[in-house]
């Protein structure tokens, strides 16, 4: 007999001359069958075996992550589950948040931080666009807390500035002026405090180096500066259509060295599909052209997300559609 058809085995050894034991085949967690401690399957999803040890579906052996959109998630996950989210692009596991008097459990990116985008340049370059999620059509990046942290290596001449402007949820650069408002300061190696505001009328671009001459960036072969931008927004039904943002950098100046910080908001964001204005990305500035070099980068640039994704939130994510 060369077919045995039979619904369980019940043996106290079963030995294997040639062949092999060959699986039952699951295409990611959500199509798992009910488990029963010391049951083993294939997930062709994970591409491994997995095992129920009475809590969880456990690994054995090799394998790689169980993958999938997020219809694929466990129907009960625990603490220790750890997949990839292909739909917006992160590894994730589930939080219990047991540590805190909050009571919500929900999926985040692995440390609760996930890499969103990154650019590395060499070029003689004066604007660089860094698009993701809706900016960019894709699916992932939905995020409403952004962390953008920026290395530049110095202009072609001195007198250098940076600016940046955002790129809204269908993908285009906001121009327009009376958009950004903000207040921006510094100090400087001999004690000068350079200072600069959009006035209330706002301005179509946000500087995040001083415009005082006297302090503006510095370009001797040398030198650097480095930068970071942090944006939020928080999504709802009243409008919410405002990211607000703030800066801080520093490096090398006219004045030898020194730092400039501030902040504001921007008004400028488009609704997607009804319900939310997330970001879509941004738009890197220099006034000077950036000196272009033979072997390594005068730019790098990552773009992090620093909070679960939009469409995890307990509350936010029954409101959004996207």
């Amino acid at each position: 007999m060369s077919t045995l058809n039979v619904s369980d085995v019940n043996a106290a050894k079963v030995s294997i001359s040639s062949g092999g034991l060959k699986l039952s085949s699951h295409n990611g967690s959500g199509n798992y069958p009910s488990a029963e401690t010391g049951l083993m399957i294939y997930d062709s999803s994970a591409g491994g075996a997995k095992l129920y040890t009475g809590s969880q579906w456990a690994n054995v052996g090799g394998g790689s992550l169980d993958s999938g959109d997020r219809s694929g998630r466990s129907g009960s996950p625990s603490p220790s589950t750890f997949r990839y989210n292909t739909q917006d692009g992160q590894h994730e596991y589930y939080f219990k948040n047991d540590h805190s008097n909050q009571a919500e459990n929900l999926w985040v990116p692995m440390g609760g931080r996930q890499l969103v985008a990154f650019e590395e340049r060499s070029d003689n370059w004066s604007s660089t666009d860094i698009k993701w999620g809706p900016g960019d059509n894709k699916t992932g990046g939905y995020y409403t807390s952004y962390e953008i942290v920026m290395n530049f290596y110095e202009q072609d001449s001195g007198n250098g500035e940076y600016y940046f402007r955002l790129i809204d949820a269908n993908g285009n650069v906001d121009t327009n002026g009376g958009r950004y408002f903000y207040m921006g300061s510094g100090w400087h190696a001999n004690d000068g405090r350079p200072r600069d505001a959009s006035g209330t009328g706002g301005r179509s671009y946000v500087n995040f180096t001083t415009l005082n001459g006297s302090y503006e960036l510095q370009s001797n072969g040398e030198s650097s500066y480095v930068a970071h931008i942090f944006l939020a927004n928080t999504p709802n039904n009243s409008t919410a259509n405002y990211w607000s943002f703030y800066f801080h950098g520093a490096g090398g100046t006219e004045q030898a060295g020194g730092e400039y910080h501030g902040g504001g908001v921007w008004r400028g964001a488009s609704q997607k599909n009804g319900t939310g204005y997330p970001l879509g990305g941004i738009r890197i500035y220099n006034n000077q052209g950036q000196r272009s070099i033979s072997a390594g980068c005068n730019f790098a640039c990552s773009v992090y997300a620093n909070m679960p994704s939009t469409r995890d939130y307990p509350l936010t994510g029954n409101y959004i559609n996207y």
